[in-house]
Parts: structure tokens; C-alpha cells; sequence
């Protein structure tokens, strides 16, 4: 399973103006109806300039303060223990309440608010969430996931309600995207010694999608190559196990051209 995913940025400051005595003075000045016309203007037009520059201001501090949080922050996440198991794959995962409980304090005390928002189908049926990451200075990431719908196991068979399919997939999409924006890792409970975070690292997009190609290019059943990879879904797969992934889809190319 994939995802497409959008990114937007916008700040959304309270203007405080470090000019503001200097604007009360125009705006005084500006009463005067002995003032000429051409003068006003000017000074109408230097007291806009003053305050688009504040607004420019609050806007590259709220930016600055974000970024800034966010180093520390992932800094400072968990790896998530893996809590749940897939009988389809024999692997292990953290579901969505895991991933919560255990990264959403450290989430919340750096300051951000995140939020999903599932929004209808695309053309290709796959279900939209935009999802938006504020933070308490002022600035804002948001933009769009697009999620395969989860309605079918092994050889394509329809397996859940129209319902179902979606609650699934919603559920897949916040984690996906809550892990993939904050770079949250999941590992193996190793009585109390928390796997690398290096070691867990997971493929990129890039990776994801040259594997997505080869599994095309050799109509490889996806379910049974995560079940043997070990992992829930294809974006699980960890960047030290990409070169074999490559490696055994290739293979397989070539004998099928042979």
C-alpha cells in the first residue's frame, strides 16, 4: 500500500507591529485635513509598507520557531513499540492508539497540533485525508494524502463492507501520515532497550516507488512479498532490507524474460 501526499505551508501570525508609534503618528498626521493630498498618500502608503514588513516578521519567526521545534522534537520521539501482529503477513506493527499513547506527548509538549480530515475519492478511488500540522507560534504545514482503499486481501477478493473499507483505510492513513511527517519509527519491544532509530529507518518515497514499478513490471502479488519481507505493508519496509527487496524483483525480471 502507498500513498501520494501534497505539502503546503502557511503562517497565520497576529501582526504585533514594532512600528506601531510610528503608524499612530502617521495615522494622527493623516486626520489632518490640512494635509495636501499627494503627502497623504505617501504617508498612507509608507504606514501599508511598515506594516507588510511586520506582518514579514512574524511570519519568518513563526517559520523559524516551527522548524526549530520540530529538530527537537524528533530528536526526543520513542521508537513506538510494535503492539499488534498481522496474520496475513506474520509481522508485527503499531497501530494508531500505540503510535498516539507513546509520540503525542512528546508531539504536544513541542508545541504542535496535528489534525486529519478524510475528503471523498480521487480518480483513481483512492481515499483523500488532508492533514494539517500547526504549531503554537503561528505556523502551519498542510496538504493531502491519497490512500489505496483497503477493501481486498489476496488475489483481490473483496473482504470488507464498503464501511469497513473505509474505516480501515482512514485508520492506515492517519498512521502512515502521523509516522511519515513526524519520522516516527516502530520497533520490536527488546526488554527496555530501544532498537537504533538508524536501524528502523524506513525506504523513501523514491525507493517506495521504483519497488512499486518492478512489482508491476513482474505482476508480484503484493501481499505475499510483504509477507515474506516481514512487513504489514510496503511503505514498512526498512531501508537496510531495500538493495535485497531490489534485488530478489529483479531477478525475478529476469527469468521472466528469459
Amino acid at each position: 500500500m502507498s500513498a501520494a501526499l501534497e505539502i503546503h505551508t502557511e503562517t497565520s501570525p497576529q501582526v504585533r507591529n514594532s512600528d506601531a508609534p510610528m503608524i499612530s503618528m502617521i495615522e494622527r498626521i493623516a486626520m489632518d485635513p490640512n494635509i495636501p493630498l499627494d503627502r497623504l498618500e505617501k504617508m498612507l502608503d509608507m504606514k501599508e509598507r511598515m506594516e507588510d514588513r511586520a506582518r514579514e516578521d512574524e511570519e519568518r519567526q513563526a517559520k523559524k520557531a516551527y522548524f526549530a521545534a520540530m529538530s527537537k522534537c524528533q530528536s526526543e520521539l520513542p521508537v513506538v513499540i510494535k503492539n499488534r501482529g498481522n496474520d496475513h503477513t506474520k509481522s508485527r506493527y503499531a497501530d494508531l492508539a500505540a503510535i498516539e499513547e507513546q509520540a503525542m506527548p512528546t508531539i504536544h509538549k513541542h508545541g504542535f497540533a496535528v489534525s486529519f480530515q478524510p475528503d471523498g475519492y480521487n480518480g483513481n478511488g483512492e481515499l483523500r485525508i488532508l492533514w494539517e500540522i500547526s504549531h503554537a507560534e503561528g505556523h502551519a504545514r498542510n496538504g493531502v494524502g491519497e490512500i489505496p482503499v483497503d477493501g481486498a486481501g489476496a488475489q483481490g477478493k473483496v473482504n470488507k463492507t464498503g464501511t469497513q473499507a473505509f474505516g480501515s483505510t482512514a485508520t492506515y492513513g492517519r498512521r502512515y501520515l502521523l509516522c511519515m511527517l513526524f519520522n516516527i519509527s516502530t520497533g520490536d519491544d527488546l526488554d527496555g532497550n530501544k532498537p537504533s532509530a538508524r536501524n528502523q529507518e524506513r525506504i523513501n518515497s523514491e525507493q517506495l516507488a521504483n519497488i512499486r514499478r518492478l512489482i508491476e513490471e513482474t505482476d508480484t502479488d503484493i501481499e505475499q512479498f510483504c509477507k515474506r519481507g516481514k512487513v504489514e505493508a510496503l511503505p514498512d519496509i526498512l531501508a537496510a532490507d531495500y538493495e535485497n527487496a531490489v534485488y530478489l524483483l529483479e531477478e525475478k525480471k529476469k527469468r521472466m524474460g528469459q
